[in-house]
């Protein structure tokens, strides 16, 4: 018998915990985080003490009682006594916390099969924000690509790679007793690296799969233009960089690259260097071997911004050994300000205090390119606020630039329609009851409930 349960993903983005048996064999599919954990009781300072496990979590029903998963370390103070883990392995789809989130949970003799993008960008990632990206701790890591097939117990595994706002995604292909369940994870078709997702669609259609369960981030709740793609991406920038006559500054996320290259690119375009922090140099420099991407140290279009410090001197001593690699590529306040119109910066909302020191001139402008989601809304009025007020007391103008990581409502009709499964199991989305209306096999999966397929 061949069985799922869902322990998150449901009627909800993110948080995906998919429980896969047959016969013996017990695996996991991701075990994120939703976007949504813990806003009813937590903020700000309000929140669990790490010290403290898996306690205050269980307390209101935040994370599922499963026997034989979590460590002792994280059942300490808890009710559940500790169990030897049952669990064969854990496959994680890519490196966004939604969907990896909660594996400090999890007991380390569990092993953990990881993309080797993905593991390299979350070790990179947890040096550079250790409070933010850790992923517990494992005795057995084992990292996959595409072409890879993974024997687990009696299961084969095939992991192919798809196109997401992250390098390094993947859907899954289980074969299993009764045939091949297919996962997709995350993925897009409008993204610049498309072919992969269609490589994924064909090795899943050629799986002949009993079951699909699809990603529906986009279904029904779709306010993006339903083709912006990652080349509009770079036009806008292009276009918004040719019409500044200050600074531009880009709230962007280095992880994705595909979004940073589009922004390298209109800013080398517009004869603008590209400043970035040292973080960031961190990152591009050290996974530059699995992406393209400019070498920071070499190419002569990025500039690093070292933050004004103790010293107030600038002094290597005021800075951490990794970072003082990047001082020969050093820019300071004091030449943004002086050459602002030449400048093209990607700064984040905690990196604000910075405009203070550069003083952006009239004509600067900020282009904000992260999800829609953290911009609009209630849960983000407060941030919201307080950026507005920032730019305008620099009177700087607001404008935007965006492409989903994720399918439109197209093409994920597509994607079923293509790999035609015999159940369409939705997840990841707060619309899973709008599948039904594009196609009739659709179960519908329930929270802790044993689906049958």
């Amino acid at each position: 018998m061949t069985t799922l349960r869902f322990y998150g993903g449901v009627g909800e983005i993110g948080g995906n915990k998919i429980l896969l048996k047959d016969k013996n064999a017990k695996i996991y599919l991701d075990f994120g985080q939703s976007f949504s954990f813990g806003e009813d009781f937590f903020y700000e300072w309000l929140a669990p003490r790490t010290a403290n496990g898996l306690e205050v979590y269980f307390e209101f029903d935040l994370v599922p009682k499963i026997e034989g998963i979590y460590s002792k370390e994280m059942l300490r103070f808890t009710n559940m006594k500790y169990k030897k883990p049952n669990i064969d392995g854990i496959f994680i789809s890519h490196a966004h916390s939604d969907h990896w989130g909660h594996l400090p949970f999890v007991d380390e003799s569990i092993p953990l099969y990881i993309g080797e993008f993905a593991y390299n960008m979350l070790e990179v990632s947890k040096k550079l924000y250790p409070q933010f990206f850790n992923y517990g701790k494992h005795e057995k890591i084992k990292t996959f690509k595409t072409g890879d097939v993974i024997k687990v117990k009696h299961l084969t595994i095939e992991p192919v790679h798809v196109d997401h706002s992250i390098p390094g995604a993947y859907g899954f292909i289980i074969h299993t007793s009764k045939g091949a369940v297919v996962y997709t994870g995350d993925l897009r078709l409008h993204g610049p690296k498309a072919g992969m997702t269609k490589d994924f669609i064909n090795k899943a259609k050629k799986a002949k799969p009993i079951a699909l369960i699809t990603e529906g981030t986009r279904m029904g709740n779709d306010n993006m233009p339903k083709n912006a793609t990652e080349k509009d991406v770079m036009e806008k920038f292009d276009e918004y960089m040719k019409k500044a006559k200050g600074l531009v500054v880009a709230n962007l996320t280095a992880r994705n690259i595909d979004r940073f290259m589009s922004f390298y690119k209109a800013a080398v375009n517009n004869k603008r260097k590209v400043v970035i922090d040292t973080r960031t140099a961190y990152l591009l420099d050290n996974l530059k071997q699995y992406i393209n991407c400019p070498d920071v140290k070499n190419d002569p279009n990025i500039k690093v911004y070292f933050r004004l410090k103790k010293s107030r001197d600038f002094d290597e001593k005021d800075y951490f050994v990794w970072e003082r690699d990047y001082m020969g590529k050093m820019i300071t306040f004091k030449e943004m300000s002086k050459n602002q119109n030449k400048l093209a910066m990607m700064l984040s909302f905690y990196s604000l205090m910075e405009l203070i020191y550069i003083k952006p001139v009239n004509g600067s402008i900020f282009i904000y390119s992260l999800s829609e989601h953290f911009l609009e809304g209630e849960d983000n009025e407060e941030q919201r606020t307080v950026l507005m007020n920032w730019l305008k007391h620099f009177d700087m103008k607001m404008l935007k630039a965006h492409a989903s990581g994720h399918a439109n409502i197209n093409d994920l009709n597509y994607i079923i329609k293509e790999i035609k499964p015999k159940k369409i199991i939705p997840v990841h989305t707060q619309h899973p009851e709008l599948f039904k209306k594009y196609h009739k096999n659709v179960v519908m999966p329930k929270y802790d409930k044993v689906l049958r397929i």
